[in-house]
């Protein structure tokens, strides 16, 4: 009886301890899946960054291709201009490099402050920064042609994509940058617009070279204040002539502050000429964050000036890139002229 007993109590035992070794297998199995499961996917991760340095991208996406290569955004972070602004703030890293040279904003979260790569950061705002995801796939609009080079993930933000913007464009921290906000107070975002309306173009065209025929998607330019067709879509100037009074009225015409910029300047020369050609009197505006009179989404700005029958009113406004760019170099906007009745 005992003996019996003995035996019964060393099976369990043994039937405990195999119990425990099983779960601590299968535990330790899990452990690794995982960590294999991070592996591929950190490897699928970098395995991205590598193809774009390779000119993967570029090979497949070639008419894409140019338009970015042309873009601010491809020079977000070798522009001059912004490197020579850059490297007066002394928080730089945080506050203006992490959208210039950001890691994929799918990683670190649509809307979140960006975050600054340690690698590649000349190819400032790449293909990967709005399209790359943690699992190394590609997201974008509907009618993403299928491929066998990248996981492709249709995501609806791309049809609507001022959010995806806001994640550089719309950070309240970052003043320099933040055109976002004004654009959602604006008429325009209630009429259904978005920043791709008036950045990215509508335009049909092969979207890889695995498609067989021109689809409708959007130009990859991003054209701002260094195009000068945006520029004059900008702003217009409006001459008014009444009772011996003529007025000059600026309107922005852009859906978010103008000029955009806190670096921007806008110049209004106004210039009242004599019947003789000689200049009766002139008056500059300038409009800039410094002196916190933007204008904002469809805001207009009137001047009045003493006028006489004959004279010719004349109104220029024009842009500055920086308030050290020279007068040379300052770009037009509108010009507009008119003899007074």
């Amino acid at each position: 009886m005992e003996l019996g007993l003995t035996f019964r109590r060393r099976t369990l035992t043994i039937y405990v301890c195999l119990a425990i070794f099983l779960v601590a297998v299968f535990a330790l199995t899990k452990r690794a899946d995982r960590g294999d499961a991070r592996a591929e996917t950190t490897n699928r991760h970098d395995d991205a960054y590598q193809t774009f340095q390779a000119g993967k991208c570029k090979s497949c996406h070639p008419a894409i291709w140019r338009e970015w290569e042309k873009s601010m955004h491809a020079q977000a972070w070798t522009d001059a201009i912004y490197q020579e602004a850059a490297a007066q703030i002394a928080d730089r890293a945080a506050s203006c490099d992490a959208c210039h040279a950001p890691e994929p904003i799918l990683v670190t979260g649509i809307g979140k402050m960006p975050i600054l790569r340690d690698r590649h950061r000349e190819a400032g705002v790449s293909c990967l920064v709005c399209h790359l995801d943690a699992e190394g796939a590609m997201h974008g609009p509907p009618a993403s042609a299928e491929t066998n080079f990248h996981p492709n993930i249709t995501n609806a933000v791309y049809t609507k994509p001022t959010p995806l913007c806001a994640t550089c464009h719309g950070q309240q921290s970052v003043p320099a940058h933040d055109l976002v906000s004004s654009f959602l107070k604006s008429r325009f975002a209630t009429e259904n617009k978005t920043c791709a309306t008036c950045h990215m173009p509508a335009i049909k065209r092969l979207q890889s070279t695995a498609s067989y025929e021109r689809i409708a998607g959007r130009k990859h330019t991003w054209q701002g204040s260094r195009s000068v067709s945006q520029l004059k879509r900008a702003a217009t100037l409006h001459l008014g002539f009444a009772e011996k009074k003529a007025t000059v009225t600026l309107q922005n015409k852009a859906a978010h502050l103008l000029p955009g910029s806190v670096i921007r300047v806008i110049v209004l020369d106004v210039t009242l000429f004599a019947p003789d050609g000689n200049v009766r009197q002139t008056s500059q505006h300038t409009f800039s964050a410094a002196q916190d009179n933007r204008l904002h989404p469809d805001e207009q700005r009137t001047f009045v000036f003493d006028a006489h029958s004959g004279d010719m009113l004349e109104a220029r406004l024009r842009y500055q890139l920086t308030q050290e760019t020279p007068e040379t170099s300052w770009i037009q906007m509108a010009e507009v002229r008119n003899l007074v009745p």
